[in-house]
């Protein structure tokens, strides 16, 4: 993320040490969300829509991302991942940073997080998760 302050001398740095890494580089500048949560929340909350709006099962939303777009994993998949309480938090900023309905969380989802059900890491939310 390239800030308002970023010199380009400290871009360069950065991008030579990601190369070191085997890593490559994307530059974006700074905006609430930056560029794969802005995208990923909507995702994931319009996902969580059809859900509780019974258009879809979780598992059959997922299934059509992994066959139709080649996803590894579809996005209620990845919500368990990150955990439900993160993706509401984060969506809430975004609705927050923009004002814009767009951004407004799924009741299933605040209801959900209420609940404790937060994914894998409380071995419940759209999935059954085996506790180790």
């Amino acid at each position: 993320i390239r800030g308002y302050h970023t010199s380009d001398e400290t871009v360069e740095i950065s991008k030579k040490f990601l190369a070191q890494m085997g890593k490559d580089c994307i530059i974006v500048n700074d905006a609430p969300g930056f560029v794969s949560n802005r995208v990923l929340m909507l995702t994931i909350n319009e996902a969580i829509f059809l859900v509780q709006e019974q258009v879809a099962s979780a598992g059959e939303v997922d299934q059509i991302f992994k066959s139709c777009f080649g996803h590894k994993m579809g996005p209620l998949e990845t919500a368990d991942l990150i955990g439900l309480d993160t993706i509401l938090y984060s969506i809430e900023v975004l609705y927050e940073s923009f004002n814009d309905s767009k951004y407004r969380p799924c009741p299933l989802l605040k209801k959900m997080v209420d609940a404790g059900l937060y994914g894998r890491k409380s071995g419940q939310g759209f999935y059954t998760y085996q506790q180790q």
